[in-house]
């Protein structure tokens, strides 16, 4: 071990003459170590939090969405999509029709979008798991059903519930239709509520209602048209989903535009990753505040031992070996700083994660939402390492050539 190196970590450790200076060091080592749990915890959080949108999400939004790029609706026979449900990584698809209609239930109207799409759909997507009450059957030995959300529910009041008066009327725009003072713009269908669905968002469950795809086409007069296909892949990777991405372009060609479910969600998703960006530039100008504490350590420790260095001088070392010797001593407190940061860090986000120490009152979650990864880690350390040099190695030259030591 290098001699500069092993007298650093003896400084490190032994009790100075001035016990300032151990305060100092000490208050450095605390404010690295806070900046550096404080960037856990926070980056944690916001995992925490992008993962519960991406799953409120991933149960509502299919993996892949096949739609125009121009225009609303076309012929299911311009899209192959037998060949599209049977590629390798695909569980379902459907064909779907998305139009804006009207629910009326008494004298209440609310605005909303059917969405229609084949009788097994609920049973084979996650939107069986977000059924508040009732079945997932769209349609049953030729009846139709209608599955709107929760918040529908509660503006209108209805319920699924067959003892009680279970049916509401949609109301959908013809398109072919001609409105006039003294016609009826739209085209009026009664369906019994089967179900209720409820997935945590106001976007969700507010503003849409599945129905077969059959009464879907009846309501609006559709004619073997749809506005788009839905693909739900099987547990796949993000790249291994954007290479299924990759061949339904191929297949669809440039008439169509393919996305996934982050780029269907693309401001929501974006605003949470910019956020977190953020968070993070502002947490690493907390811990270049707090090196400045480092900086002042270095410069009463320099100070304090420059007997020191007239000794080391007279065995043979050189500036160089003294230059090195306070900037190591300002990485190891940085290192320590860092370490200890990083352990409490750790420590206090599997705390929430097991215990939820932190509840959230009145919301979908007990506790709030902690998701340790990885990467943010390695991050943190290279910032909190980086951070340590430049705050140890210029201060240290300037001090050692400055006060010609």
């Amino acid at each position: 071990m290098n001699l500069p190196f092993k007298i650093a970590r003896r400084y490190l450790f032994a009790k100075k003459s001035q016990n300032i200076i151990n305060v100092v060091s000490m208050i450095s080592v605390i404010g690295i170590a806070i900046s550096t749990m404080a960037m856990i915890i926070v980056l944690s959080g916001f995992n925490g939090i992008e993962k519960v949108v991406e799953d409120l999400y991933n149960t509502f939004d299919p993996d892949i969405k096949i739609t125009l790029n121009e225009g609303k609706t076309f012929r299911k026979n311009e899209l192959q999509s037998t060949e599209i449900f049977e590629l390798d990584g695909v569980s379902y698809g459907s064909e779907v029709i998305e139009q804006t209609v009207i629910l009326e239930k008494g004298e209440k109207f609310e605005a909303c979008k059917i969405k229609g799409v084949r009788a097994d759909y609920i049973l084979n997507t996650s939107l069986d798991t977000l059924l508040t009450e009732g079945l997932p059957d769209l349609e049953y030995e030729g009846i139709s059903f209608c599955i709107p959300g929760a918040i529908l529910q509660s503006r209108l009041g209805f319920t699924s519930d067959p003892r009680y008066d279970n049916q509401i009327t949609i109301n959908g725009m013809l398109r072919d239709k001609k409105i006039s003072m003294t016609s009826q713009p739209f085209n009026q269908k009664k369906i019994t509520v089967g179900g209720v669905f409820m997935t945590g968002l106001m976007t969700n469950d507010g503003k849409y209602v599945f129905s077969s795809l059959e009464f879907a086409e009846n309501l609006l007069g559709y004619q073997d048209e749809i506005t788009g296909l839905e693909v739900f892949a099987k547990d796949l990777s993000k790249s291994q989903l954007y290479r299924l991405k990759s061949k339904i372009e191929g297949l669809v060609g440039d008439k169509f535009k393919v996305q996934t479910r982050e780029e269907q969600n693309a401001l929501i998703f974006s605003a949470t990753k910019s956020e977190k960006i953020a968070v993070f530039i502002i947490l690493c100008f907390v811990m270049i505040i707090a090196a400045f504490s480092l900086i002042a350590s270095l410069t009463m420790l320099i100070l304090e031992k420059r007997k020191d260095v007239f000794t080391l001088y007279s065995i043979g070392f050189t500036k160089k070996d003294v230059r090195n010797l306070f900037f190591y001593e300002g990485v190891l407190i940085n290192i320590l700083g860092g370490l200890i940061g990083l352990i409490l860090g750790l420590l206090i986000c599997y705390l929430q994660i097991w215990f939820g120490i932190v509840p959230i009152q009145e919301s979908i979650m007990e506790s709030y939402p902690i998701e340790v990864e990885f990467m943010d880690i390695i991050y943190i350390l290279i910032t909190v390492i980086s951070v340590g040099l430049l705050s140890s190695y210029f201060p240290v030259k300037y001090l050692v050539k400055r006060l010609e030591i």
